[in-house]
């Protein structure tokens, strides 16, 4: 194929049948590489900006070039007489470590909430039904009290106010479309690792200070993808989220075999061969193709399959017409129909016909073979993204966040620290220099003093016995005068100072004022760097420290999130796609290869309702603190139960988990309120019953005394009237034996006989 030249990106408004033709998508990716690599007026930004990229991961690394550091050291580049270790000092990894692994531990939950009118009116139904079984709450009560049926059931669970009720709506509520998306989402994640993919996309905010994934569906499942950064092409934009970019893509690296197994049938054999002429030189491969054939066991193995190319996977977005016609039918209805643009109308139609035009956006894709006038899989993108609420809009498959972008260009925190880190290199090989030269302690000596030294037996001292004598003995046996009476040093041995010297502590501030500006760029502190923090320092200050050092990087944290809720909103749209034309939830677990461990259920409903996601990062440990020093000191106060503070615990919104502890508590006061109040009334009732019940007991007593009073009197009559009956009765016995002794007196003063006067006397 002849190699053709355009310029400039081809015309957006014509046909769709122009823009599936190859030469179209050939000049839209030509001019696509082409604005990126800048080739037009030689090494451009966004060259240069890959050259950094590469820099910036080998410092994160640790695995940096030295030889800029030979350069700094040697006397004019002459490294030959330093005897160094040359290895980087791996401080710049630390403070990467440090960052990405509090981005990785930061945990969060994915929210799906209906925005569509539909969802929103079906919420504010089931708000007024909950609002209306709380009022009619007590009259509820009486019925099942009257009836004995279970009118009441389920009142224990409704809110008892519409502070209460607001909170149930965020905390309790969800339709089952929200709960079977945000499942969907979770299961897509977790059986495409990506916890993996975030580590990966978090390393490159804090190293290139841009991150990247894709979403596609291959074979029928769902697919989350990362995407390097180095090789990732867009066109330009001034949003750090990417939402305006008109076309994206990445540079990747195939064999001619791979190649063959891509493309197939779509080049011929000599249209390979010429493919891989056009790359000979490049990318490592050989300058001359040979001619002919290899054979490995058997197989044909040509000698140009293992030539590398560079391929440019990209899609750009567009507006295509779509045509319709209206007809009308006999029966008063009418039928709408596609058309071509070049459709015309029949002349003598006996319906009423008019034409219909509507724009959409549409996403084309293919991979062009830079360098060359090849594209393959060319054509419209299958499974485009289109937000429910706007189905004419096309959405590009890439979620990217790139900080602070300025001209396409940002700064990262690894460029932040390399003049500092470089710095910090040049002190450690300096201390190591200054260490190879350190000299240990000697001694001057003047040999002249202690040659021909006596020793008293005729005999003298050789200068080598003297120092030995003076190194274990720490005796000096010398001459004070020459052999011609000159005198000589009163101190032939003299000591001499040795070690590094105060150059070692110059090198040692100079590194940890390095190490410093390390930490005042990146906002990593002692308090996070996992440096010993100091000794002194309050718990509250340190936790201060910790603060402010977090939101020095929050903003990285924030970039993280945006990704991830990007490859959320993606994927939630897939699924409803997926869903759309597989029918049930088992047509969407089997599209995306889940048999055996977890089912959900997500229906058709899914596809009629548009999401809103929102990602909600859960607390952290100084959240989790701050919250449970709540709990204790409400349940101290008595102010809380302990069913509560389980069920605050368990809300992973920190500000909703304070708003139910405000509404628990004031909740349990108004409960121990009224229980006090009945207590109370409790307690009066029972002084009441307990005098009414001391006046009953006091009554009862002077009845039992007044009846045991008239007894007692009743007693004392009855015996007073046995007594007098007793006297009477005594007394007409007297009577009666009175009366019988003056009858006898009588007859004795009748009777004149002397017996009976005898008797008398």
């Amino acid at each position: 194929m002849a190699k053709t030249s355009f310029s400039g990106y081809p015309d957006p408004f014509v046909s769709r049948e122009e823009k599936l033709e190859q030469k179209y998508g050939i000049q839209y990716f030509k001019r696509m590489y082409n604005e990126w690599s800048n080739e037009e007026v030689g090494s451009g930004s966004y060259v240069s900006r890959n050259e950094r990229y590469k820099r910036y991961r080998e410092y994160a690394e640790g695995m940096q070039s030295i030889e800029q550091y030979k350069d700094l050291l040697g006397a004019n580049g002459d490294s030959s007489y330093l005897n160094l270790n040359w290895e980087v000092v791996p401080v710049i990894p630390k403070f990467v470590d440090v960052i990405v692994g509090g981005l990785t531990n930061q945990e969060y939950q994915i929210k799906c909430t209906a925005i569509d009118q539909i969802s929103k009116d079906k919420r504010t139904e089931d708000r007024l039904k909950k609002l209306t079984e709380m009022e009619l709450k007590e009259f509820h009560s009486e019925m099942a009290g009257l009836t004995g049926l279970p009118f009441d059931k389920g009142n224990e669970e409704l809110p008892e106010s519409n502070e209460e009720l607001d909170l149930y709506m965020n905390l309790n509520y969800k339709q089952m479309t929200e709960i079977a998306m945000e499942e969907g989402i979770e299961l897509t994640f977790y059986l495409n690792d990506w916890d993996e993919v975030k580590k990966r996309i978090a390393r490159d905010f804090v190293v290139l200070n841009i991150g990247a994934s894709k979403t596609s569906v291959e074979d029928g499942k769902l697919t989350i993808r990362y995407v390097d950064p180095s090789n990732l092409i867009t066109s330009h934009t001034s949003r750090p989220d990417f939402k305006n970019i008109q076309h994206a893509g990445e540079i990747i690296y195939l064999t001619i075999h791979e190649l063959k197994r891509l493309a197939g049938d779509e080049f011929t054999e000599e249209e390979y061969i010429e493919i891989a002429r056009n790359n000979g030189g490049k990318y490592g491969n050989p300058k001359n193709l040979g001619k002919g054939s290899n054979y490995y066991n058997e197989y044909e193995l040509h000698e140009y399959d293992t030539y590398k190319i560079a391929v440019l996977d990209g899609l750009y977005k567009t507006v295509d017409d779509l045509h319709y016609e209206k007809k009308s039918n006999k029966f008063g209805g009418y039928s709408i129909n596609k058309k071509n643009k070049d459709y015309k109308q029949p002349k003598n139609s006996k319906q009423k016909r008019t034409k219909l035009k509507t724009t959409v956006e549409n996403i084309y894709k293919g991979k062009w073979i830079i360098g060359t006038d090849y594209i393959f899989d060319y054509g419209l993108a299958t499974n485009i993204l289109r937000p429910k609420s706007n189905l004419s809009t096309a959405i590009l498959p890439y979620s990217i966040y790139a900080p602070n972008i300025l001209n396409m260009n940002n700064k990262g925190l690894v460029e932040r620290m390399i003049p500092f880190a470089d710095q910090i290199q040049l002190c450690h090989l300096k201390i190591q220099h200054l260490m190879s030269k350190a000299k240990p302690k000697g001694s001057a000596i003047e040999l002249g003093a202690i040659e021909n030294v006596g020793k008293g037996d005729g005999g003298t001292f050789t200068p080598i016995e003297v120092q030995d004598i003076y190194q274990q003995t720490g005796n000096l046996y010398y001459r004070s005068q020459q052999d011609d009476g000159s005198p000589l040093p009163s101190m032939p041995i003299q000591e001499l100072g040795g070690g590094i010297g105060g150059a070692l502590q110059e090198l040692i501030a100079i590194y940890q004022y390095n190490l410093q500006m390390l930490r005042d760029v990146t906002g990593i502190n002692e308090a996070r760097d996992a440096t010993q923090p100091d000794k002194e320092s309050l718990v509250g200050v340190q936790k201060m420290a910790l603060l402010a050092s977090n939101n020095a990087t929050r903003w990285i944290n924030q970039a993280l999130l945006s990704v991830t809720q990007g490859t959320a909103k993606s994927i939630a749209l897939r699924v409803q796609d997926l869903v759309k034309y597989t029918g049930t939830y088992k047509g969407y677990i089997q599209a995306i290869g889940e048999y055996n461990m977890k089912a959900i259920e997500v229906s058709k409903d899914v596809t009629m309702a548009d999401y809103g996601i929102m990602i909600e990062p859960l607390p952290d440990d100084e959240q989790k603190a701050i919250l449970e020093q709540n709990i204790q000191m409400s349940i101290q106060q008595n102010a809380l139960r302990l069913e509560d503070a389980i069920m605050i615990r368990n809300i992973h919104n920190i500000k909703l988990a304070n708003q139910l502890l405000v509404i628990r508590r004031k909740k349990y006061a108004q409960e121990a309120a009224k229980a006090a109040q009945e207590n109370a009334r409790a307690n009066a009732e029972q002084q009441q019953a307990s005098i009414a019940a001391k006046a009953q007991a006091d009554a009862q007593a002077k009845q039992m005394d007044a009846q045991a009073d008239l007894q007692q009197l009743q007693a004392e009559y009855q015996m007073k009237e046995e007594f007098a009956k007793a006297e009477h009765e005594r007394k007409l016995e007297i009577i009666e034996a009175s009366g019988e002794i003056k009858s006898e007196h009588i007859e004795l003063a009748q009777d004149d006989s002397d017996l009976v006067r005898t008797k008398v006397k």
